[in-house]
């Protein structure tokens, strides 16, 4: 009787003496079944319904297929999401023909061309200055001269050097093995792999930009000729003949040095204060992307000047009238361009584009951006 008792204790009460092997045994069907629902669940979230592959790591167990996902969430996630390299390019290319004539009216403010009159305005704090016609009244003097094809003067040399940019850098880099180098925030060493970061940008400007230079320079000069009305520079094969027979081989890489050195110093600056800040503050993927569009964005405004200096320099003594007094005097060096720039308050001419304000040295002496007499810029003379 009392052995009867007990068991009917134990059935009542499974945590009794008597019932130990009846609660391992509820025990395990509830981690069977608990079990069989997880691997369920795996295999719903696999894309081909197959099964889950295990693998030893430092994580225990890792799958393949969408159960990644889980794991490692910001890696695959950012794989996946990441566009089409060769639909981004067209997506771009596509934008900037679309914005050509912005880019043409800026080259020829950057040559300091202005068909226009200033007019009198007001400033933001009242005062009354000289305010240049906006990039819209500049396009339509454009489009009345020129017609609207007149608007994509120069598109075909840009499209060339985007292309060849493109290609030549990449291929570059995918030669010497450096295309996949850690984020400097998820790297193990920091500043082994912020100096990766850097040397591999650095090869893909300096390459781009040797390669697409000569383009750059048919582009500008193609352009520039809207000035002078000239046809020298028509055609890609007739500007190629035109610049060899005027300066050889260095006509092509004109200007070359100063946009070298602003490219290269928006990256270094960028890449170096991008690199602090990840390291410093704690930010999120989202914020440490708008972070760094508004590093890049400072960095380009701090040495636009260089980007003025490539303009002139692509252009000066080119025999056109743009590139010749008394539009432009005849630079002898980039640093005398550089150095004249800054001296008449010239340097960061088509920085700005809608409200444009004459120099403090123009507004006094009241008179256009022009040479009356011929003469040339140099520290050689």
């Amino acid at each position: 009787m009392q052995y009867q008792r007990e068991l009917k204790l134990g059935d009542i009460f499974p945590s009794c003496g008597g019932s130990v092997d009846a609660d391992n045994q509820y025990l395990q069907q509830d981690q069977d079944q608990a079990e069989e629902q997880e691997e369920q669940e795996e295999k719903q979230l696999l894309p081909d319904g197959g099964a889950v592959t295990d693998q030893a790591g430092c994580n225990g167990i890792q799958s393949v297929g969408a159960v990644e996902l889980i794991i490692n969430p910001h890696i695959e996630r950012e794989e996946l999401n990441k566009p089409n390299g060769l639909l981004r390019f067209t997506l771009r290319m596509g934008f900037g023909a679309l914005m050509h004539p912005y880019e043409y009216a800026k080259v020829l403010m950057q040559l300091g061309y202005e068909p226009l009159p200033a007019v009198a305005s007001t400033s933001w704090l009242g005062r009354t200055t000289l305010v240049l016609p906006g990039v819209h009244q500049y396009m339509r003097y454009i489009k009345h001269t020129d017609g609207f094809i007149g608007l994509y003067r120069g598109l075909t040399p840009r499209i060339l050097a985007s292309v060849s940019s493109a290609l030549f850098a990449d291929s570059l880099v995918r030669l010497l093995g450096i295309s996949d180098v850690p984020q400097v925030s998820q790297a193990t060493h920091p500043l082994r792999d912020y100096a990766g970061n850097l040397m591999r940008d650095g090869i893909v400007i300096a390459t781009g930009l040797a390669v697409s230079h000569p383009f750059y320079v048919i582009a500008v000069r193609q352009m520039a000729q809207f000035v002078g009305r000239e046809i020298a520079y028509t055609s890609i094969c007739g500007s190629v003949r035109e610049i060899y027979a005027q300066d050889g081989l260095a006509g092509f890489y004109a200007g070359f040095a100063p946009r070298l050195l602003g490219d290269m110093g928006v990256l270094l600056c960028t890449s170096t204060l991008t690199a602090i800040c990840n390291r410093i503050f704690w930010l999120q993927p989202a914020q440490r992307e708008y972070n760094a569009a508004l590093l890049q964005f400072a960095a380009i405004m701090l040495l636009y000047p260089l980007q003025v200096v490539g303009a002139c320099m692509a252009c000066s003594g080119s025999g056109i009238a743009a590139g010749a007094p008394p539009f432009m005097p005849i630079y002898g060096q980039w640093v005398d361009c550089l150095v004249d720039l800054v001296a008449r308050g010239d340097h960061f001419r088509g920085a700005f584009t809608i409200r444009r304000t004459l120099p403090k040295m123009h507004t006094q002496i009241q008179m256009p951006r022009f040479y009356s007499d011929p003469f040339v810029v140099s520290r050689n003379i």
